[in-house]
């Protein structure tokens, strides 16, 4: 019993730590799980991550186990992942790996896909290993169905979906930038956010992205202009993603290399662009 399957990552438009209310939109980068079942009623479940090995595979092994109890069944389990999302990195790694190994869990199974049961079980997988403030449920739609998504996390609904109209790119930096989650400090900006959550209900998302961005930046002590150097490049938005420390910034392709140039003395960069094709199983 074996199945593969697939989960993007995102950017975010709109953390919904402050307020409990978000958005984020799928990139092409994925995260893909392996999974192998076992009939032999002893519960072992194995993972590794193929390209980072000194991963603890503590996530996707969750996910597995949460899978199994809900299906009532005592098998053992091998895990293994592999992608291109820089893990801890603002990019939904954790959101798209745990998708991926809760749908490749239920492929191995045979059993008919939910994609609220996926989402449910990945995001309780996410809580029980402490990875989520949230739930994250933005990130988990958009990690799981493409697109753009716009949530009440809350509530765990998907209030909008949505896609980019534009042709765009879409450049991830990666700064060396110690990773900083100070809840009480996002809880401050919670009014100002709201504010840039009406831009995103709208529709405005290039703009909510970069409200959202310096906000958050602000609140978390990451550089603010960072984001500013993106504009005066030729982006058409740019902002934190999740709670740092990468940035991404939309651009078009005729300005794909200024952004990039301008990005990358603060650190690695990405390009990729906006993904509508969600999760699914490979085989």
């Amino acid at each position: 019993m074996r199945c593969s399957a697939v989960s993007l990552g995102s950017g975010t438009i709109i953390n919904a730590i402050a307020t409990g209310f978000g958005s984020a939109f799928g990139v092409d980068l994925k995260i893909k799980a392996d999974v192998e079942l076992v009939d032999n009623g002893k519960k072992i479940i194995n993972g590794i991550s193929i390209d980072n090995p000194t991963l603890k595979p503590s996530l996707v092994e969750r996910c597995v186990k949460n899978v199994l109890n809900y299906f009532e069944v005592d098998y053992s389990a091998k895990i293994s992942t592999n992608g291109d999302i820089p893990i801890k990195s603002g990019l939904s790694s954790s959101s798209a790996a745990s998708n991926a190994a809760v749908l490749a869990t239920i492929g191995a199974l045979g059993e008919k896909v939910d994609s609220d049961l996926v989402l449910d079980l990945a995001i309780k997988s996410s809580f029980e290993e402490k990875l989520t403030v949230t739930g994250a449920y933005d990130d988990a739609t958009a990690s799981y169905f493409g697109g753009i998504t716009v949530c009440n996390n809350m509530e765990r609904k998907i209030l909008k979906k949505d896609e980019f109209k534009e042709d765009i790119k879409v450049i991830v930096l990666m700064p060396e930038f110690e990773k900083n989650v100070d809840v009480n400090r996002m809880k401050l900006i919670k009014d100002y956010v709201d504010m840039a959550f009406e831009k995103c209900i709208a529709g405005d998302y290039y703009k909510a992205l970069f409200l959202n961005g310096l906000l958050y930046s602000s609140a978390l002590n990451f550089p603010s202009n960072i984001s500013v150097d993106a504009l005066e490049a030729g982006a058409i938005t740019a902002g934190l993603s999740g709670t740092g420390p990468s940035y991404v910034a939309l651009c078009y392709s005729e300005d794909e290399k200024n952004v990039e140039n301008a990005l990358k003395k603060y650190g690695n960069t990405v390009i990729t662009k906006p993904s509508t094709n969600g999760a699914r199983i490979l085989y």
